[in-house]
């Protein structure tokens, strides 16, 4: 079944990532934006004890014979953590060790296949889209 959206007598069928993207946009527009979303990555680096270098040691450390692909600093449920994500050739998905960025303990570890990357890199340019084009 095709969700469709009606703008007037058009017709418009929608992709099940855009109902997901529109759903999210409409969710955090009439919600506060969480601190973390408001806060620069300066002043995420100030609030760190555990650098860069560190939490892809500690990372790379808890996923043997990996490659890192990409380490951002960033608060997730109130914790400021490193989000390391590691890739494992020939493997497609990617592992992302939480790397606590205060006590350098790893919080969690999760797998990610390249579905639910996709669909992460959509929830973070519409977060991104909405930050900019918010009324405040």
């Amino acid at each position: 079944m095709t969700e469709r959206i009606y703008a007037g007598s058009v017709e418009v069928p929608m992709k099940p990532v855009a109902r997901s993207v529109i759903a999210l946009a409409l969710a955090t527009s009439w919600t506060p934006f969480n601190s973390w979303a408001q806060q620069s990555e300066t002043e995420l680096l100030k609030q760190a004890r555990v650098t860069k270098h560190q939490a892809k040691k500690i990372a790379l450390a808890r996923v043997k014979r990996g490659a890192i692909k990409c380490v951002k600093l960033e608060k997730e449920n109130g914790l400021l953590i490193w989000s390391v994500d590691i890739a494992q050739p020939p493997k497609k998905d990617l592992t992302d060790v939480w790397v606590d960025a205060t006590t350098g303990k790893i919080i969690a570890v999760e797998v990610e296949t390249p579905i639910t990357e996709k669909k992460e890199v959509a929830e973070q340019k519409a977060r991104k889209w909405l930050s900019h084009h918010s009324v405040h």
